[in-house]
């Protein structure tokens, strides 16, 4: 925790800047962290990659991030970031993304380690001054046990369909992934052999519209399987009123939430409801505030009763049924988070 408050610190005694140039236009840095006080009132452990329990937790939400971009040339650059999550130590980050790209008129071409672009928020998961709550709908964000990137290639196409309307088509492939997944009561290999999908989004000034699909072949912890994923999502950001939906399906289980948020200058009071079907049978109703400090630091108050349904696990670690203890828990967040 001290070294969460000493990075967080530092950063926002840079003020509202934004990312650093190391090297001119070649070579900038930038990054992002969001440190939080939470607690719930149940003794079972709330979502498995961050371990809320019944006494004040200022580590279960630590996520810290640094990204360098560099320019070769008006079509090549390359990208990198490492990414401290809330399940991570400090000592070992993840490799979130390393890639070379190629970019023409229209059309950007990608190489590497990649963001798996399947739910609205993809592409800034882990940088919590980005959506209005304080962290993400975790009965929809981590139906894919939190995996969030592939190896592999990717290409996007982007055209204008009108004069407000545009369309980014984002075709994928990727293959040999492995990963370590604990899940609170147990570690799983997970081995990816195919990660192949495409998304689609289609956004004007205030709406944006988000379609994917992705087909995966895996093997967990010795079982060979296959999925297929479909997600829809819309978001709307008007002058006062901010509106978020999606739903997520695949073999095992759907999900999805409702948020509406309202924005009123620095302030923004937010509710969402979020429910998880058949694997996990869970649902979350928050509600909290936003304050926006400077324009990449925000503060986020949030309360949030999270329910496992039928004395199934839900968010919990375990059934709580099991250990004597409620199905529903009574969370509260204070969030700090920050971008540069």
């Amino acid at each position: 925790m001290r070294a969460v408050i000493v990075i967080i610190a530092v950063l926002t005694s840079w003020g509202a800047q934004a990312a650093i140039e190391l090297w001119d236009q070649y070579l900038t840095l930038s990054g992002f962290a969001s440190v939080s006080a939470t607690k719930s009132d149940n003794s079972v452990p709330l979502y498995f990659h961050r371990g809320i329990g019944d006494e004040w937790c200022y580590d279960c939400d630590t996520t810290v991030g640094l990204q360098l971009d560099s320019s070769f040339s008006e079509q090549w650059r390359a990208s990198a970031q490492v990414v401290k999550r809330p399940q991570d130590t400090f000592s070992d980050p993840q490799f979130e993304w390393g890639y070379l790209s190629w970019r023409g008129e229209q059309t950007e071409i990608r190489a590497g380690r990649l963001r798996m672009p399947l739910f609205l928020a993809s592409d800034y998961y882990f940088v919590g001054n980005a959506y209005p709550w304080a962290r993400p709908p975790v009965d929809l964000y981590d139906t894919l046990l939190g995996i969030t990137a592939f190896n592999g290639i990717d290409l996007i196409y982007e055209t204008s369909l009108s004069d407000e309307l545009e369309l980014a088509l984002h075709p994928y492939y990727g293959g040999h992934n492995h990963e370590t997944v604990d899940v609170g009561v147990a570690k799983l290999r997970v081995e990816t052999d195919i990660q192949t999908g495409i998304n689609l989004k289609l956004n004007t000034p205030e709406l944006l519209l988000n379609f994917s699909y992705l087909y995966t072949e895996f093997t967990l912890d010795g079982v060979e399987d296959r999925m297929d994923i479909f997600t829809i999502g819309g978001r709307y950001e008007g002058e006062l009123w901010e509106f978020w939906v999606e739903f997520e399906k695949d073999n095992l289980q759907h999900g999805g939430y409702l948020g509406v948020v309202m924005n009123l200058d620095l302030w923004r009071p937010y509710l969402m409801v979020a429910r998880n079907w058949e694997r996990l049978e869970s649902v979350s109703y928050i509600g909290g505030i936003r304050y926006d400090l400077q324009p990449n630091l925000s503060v986020n108050l949030e309360v949030q009763l999270a329910d496992a349904l039928d004395d199934t696990a839900g968010q919990f670690i375990l059934p709580p049924r099991l250990v004597g203890e409620s199905t529903q828990a009574n969370l509260v967040t204070l969030m700090l988070s920050y971008n540069f």
